[in-house]
């Protein structure tokens, strides 16, 4: 056989084996991943610990860790404290909504709608909009269907608190010993390509930890103009619409609709809960206005250093990579496309530096 092919077909193949493998074993590589987020997210923690002294001795590394990882842990309670309340005020105000108010008030409109419905047979002849609603909504809380929500919410419940408790524990050793994976992933690499594999895992790793601060830096940024912008105005619910806004940027372009999307459905639920009918429409419009004005900047300042500049890819690249890890695994692919397509450049680079693409792709890297 060919030494040339031969050299390209080995890392191939291994590479092939490897996919497979994370395939088959999708949960535990998934608690594997979030802890080594976590972990990078909590490097620059960790390192300004290091340099406490106490008696002129550094802080120990598994305290430094705990300490470490409970910030982290405080950050995230915090935010379940604070958001929670206002999703299950939220929940109660759509249970105060005023359905003859309601349906009085958009009278004419509501008529026009259920005529058009039935023209075209979606409704029966002697049905209405608010009857097929009102249908739908028993069928929705049918008691059966609860029995059975519950039932599998118990059965999941154990499964939720082993797959936090295996978070953690992995994400505490990942921050105590930084290099745990990188010299697991090497024991079993081949001699022969150990060198090109401790290259991959650094500059993996170096570009990873850029894009997923840069993501959480987009974030906060956008939960934060959307709120101020949304509470100045007086939207009713502005720290929540901000809070989903800005979280559902974790989605590349499909998020920023995601976010306005239930922006309005939180607006119209709110100011028709208290009656407000004649505000609705002018709520709607700001919160869009909002999220486009949030967006534009977003795609034009925050995505280009984040998206492009950090994983040294041109837009074009990771707008296709998006695109195709939507294809593969739906939202999940979009998510996890641009930290995919990175580490695949990386190993391409080294070792398929000869081929005029890879060379091409990362010309930059």
């Amino acid at each position: 056989m060919n030494e040339s092919l031969l050299k390209y077909l080995k890392p191939l193949t291994g590479l092939i084996i490897a996919i497979f493998m994370v395939w088959y074993f999708s949960d535990i590589v998934a608690y594997v991943l979030i802890a080594i987020i976590m972990s990078m997210i909590g490097t620059p923690i960790m390192k300004q610990l290091g340099k406490i002294k106490i008696r002129k001795k550094p802080v120990p590394r598994a305290l430094a860790a705990a300490t470490t990882l409970l910030l982290m842990i405080l950050v995230i309670v915090g935010i379940i404290l604070i958001f929670v309340p206002l999703i299950i005020k939220q929940a109660n105000l759509i249970t105060s909504i005023d359905v003859d108010s309601l349906t009085s008030y958009y009278k004419e409109p509501i008529e026009r709608i259920n005529e058009f419905l039935i023209q075209y047979n979606v409704l029966e002849s002697k049905e209405t909009i608010a009857q097929n609603i009102q249908s739908k909504l028993f069928k929705l809380f049918d008691l059966s269907l609860f029995t059975d929500f519950f039932a599998n919410l118990v059965s999941a419940t154990g499964s939720v608190f082993m797959g936090i408790f295996i978070v953690l524990f992995l994400t505490y050793y990942s921050i105590v010993d930084s290099g745990i994976w990188r010299d697991i992933i090497l024991m079993l690499t081949p001699e022969e390509y150990v060198g090109n594999m401790k290259n991959i895992l650094h500059d993996s790793k170096e570009l990873l930890i850029r894009y997923f601060r840069g993501l959480m830096l987009e974030v906060i940024i956008m939960m934060t103009i959307e709120s101020t912008v949304l509470l100045f105005f007086g939207i009713p619910n502005a720290l929540l619409i901000g809070f989903f806004g800005g979280l559902m940027n974790i989605i590349p372009y499909l998020g920023p609709l995601i976010g306005a999307s239930l922006g309005v459905v939180l607006v119209i639920l709110s100011e028709i809960s208290v009656g407000n009918y004649q505000e609705l429409l002018p709520s709607v419009i700001i919160v869009l206005a909002v999220f486009a004005g949030a967006n534009l900047i977003d795609n034009i300042i925050l995505q280009p250093q984040i998206y492009s500049k950090s994983v040294k890819s041109h837009p074009v690249e990771v707008f296709l990579a998006i695109i195709f890890g939507g294809r593969i695994a739906g939202i999940a692919g979009m998510v996890l496309a641009i930290p995919t397509y990175t580490v695949i450049k990386v190993v391409a680079r080294q070792f398929m530096q000869h081929m005029k693409l890879v060379k091409f792709l990362t010309r930059e890297m």
